[in-house]
C-alpha cells in the first residue's frame, strides 16, 4: 500500500483549510490530536462492543466512515511539525485481545502523542490493527478516504 498518495491529499486538504482560514503559524496539533480522540469515540460509538446494557449491540453502518475521519486525523498529525510520515512498509499491524482493549489503547497512545511523538508508529500499528478487527479491507478503507476527502474539500467551498 501507497501511504505517499494519502498523505499528499491530506497535506492538500490541510494547506486549504490553514490558507482559508488564517491559521498560519498556529500550533494545530493539539487540536489535531483531541479531533482524533473524538472520532475514535464515535468509531467505538457506532462499533457499539462495548455497550453491555443494550440487547441489540449490532455494529452502525457508519463505522467506516468513522474509521475514515480517524485516519484523516491520523495523517494530519503526520504532517504537523517534525512528526512526519510513515511509509506502509514501517507498520506492523498490532491486534490487542479484544476490541475494547484495541479502543483503549488507541487511547492511550493518543493521550502521550504531545510529549512523545515516536508514539505515532503505535498509533499506526493500532490503527490498521484495528481496521482488521473491524473487518475493513484497506482497499475499502482507501476508496472511503477518497470520497471523504472531496467531500471535506467541497464543504471547504461551502464555508463549512
Amino acid at each position: 500500500m501507497d501511504l505517499s498518495k494519502l498523505f499528499e491529499m491530506q497535506r492538500e486538504l490541510d494547506e486549504r483549510i490553514v490558507r482559508e482560514k488564517g491559521l498560519d503559524g498556529q500550533n494545530l496539533l493539539p487540536n489535531k490530536v483531541l479531533a482524533l480522540q473524538v472520532e475514535l469515540a464515535e468509531l467505538a460509538n457506532e462499533w457499539q462492543g462495548f455497550k453491555h446494557w443494550k440487547t441489540n449491540r449490532q455494529p452502525k453502518e457508519g463505522m467506516l466512515e468513522e474509521y475514515v475521519d480517524c485516519l484523516h486525523f491520523i495523517l494530519s498529525i503526520g504532517l504537523s511539525g517534525n512528526i512526519g510520515t510513515i511509509e506502509w512498509e514501517q507498520i506492523e499491524p498490532y491486534k490487542a485481545k479484544s476490541t475494547i482493549q484495541q479502543f483503549i489503547g488507541l487511547f492511550e497512545y493518543t493521550s502521550r502523542l504531545l510529549e512523545d511523538i515516536t508514539v505515532y508508529v503505535d498509533i499506526w500499528s493500532s490503527f490498521i490493527g484495528l481496521g482488521e478487527m473491524l473487518e475493513f479491507t484497506w482497499d475499502e478503507v482507501e476508496a472511503a478516504y477518497m470520497r471523504k476527502n472531496a467531500v471535506n474539500h467541497h464543504r471547504q467551498e461551502s464555508g463549512y
